[in-house]
């Protein structure tokens, strides 16, 4: 996934009201992003993206107000879980879950989810 494949999927989704790059790098091979996008109903989502030939790091960070919904990311730690090193922390709680390794559309779906669920 390129940054330029991440800004067009939020560019094109119907949740998104406002879309803020607030650094993009694109110096090949390495490509990075950090943004805040405003979603439907108060919702935040912000945005950490690095890629190059042999990595990946991300962080999708979902609050809606001042609390935190989920943030899902590959930081290297949690290293019991069996999906190391993608995990998903949701609310408050101390221990995040296993995840697979997700994409921007896979947060866009989930967050779709949480709106249909509370009309």
């Amino acid at each position: 996934m390129t940054i330029s494949k991440t800004v067009a999927a939020l560019s094109s989704s119907e949740i998104v009201l406002e879309l803020k790059v607030l650094k993009a790098i694109v110096e090949p091979p390495v490509q990075a992003l950090q943004a805040r996008v405003t979603l439907k109903d108060g919702y935040i989502l912000q945005i950490n993206e690095s890629v190059g030939p042999d990595f990946r790091r991300y962080s999708y960070h979902l609050q809606k107000g001042d609390a935190m919904i989920k943030r899902w990311d590959n930081s290297p730690h949690w290293k019991d879980l069996k999906t190391f090193p993608y995990h998903v922390h949701k609310g408050n709680e101390a221990e995040p879950k296993e995840s697979p390794e997700v994409f921007i559309e896979d947060i866009l779906r989930e967050v779709k989810k949480l709106l249909s669920s509370n009309p």
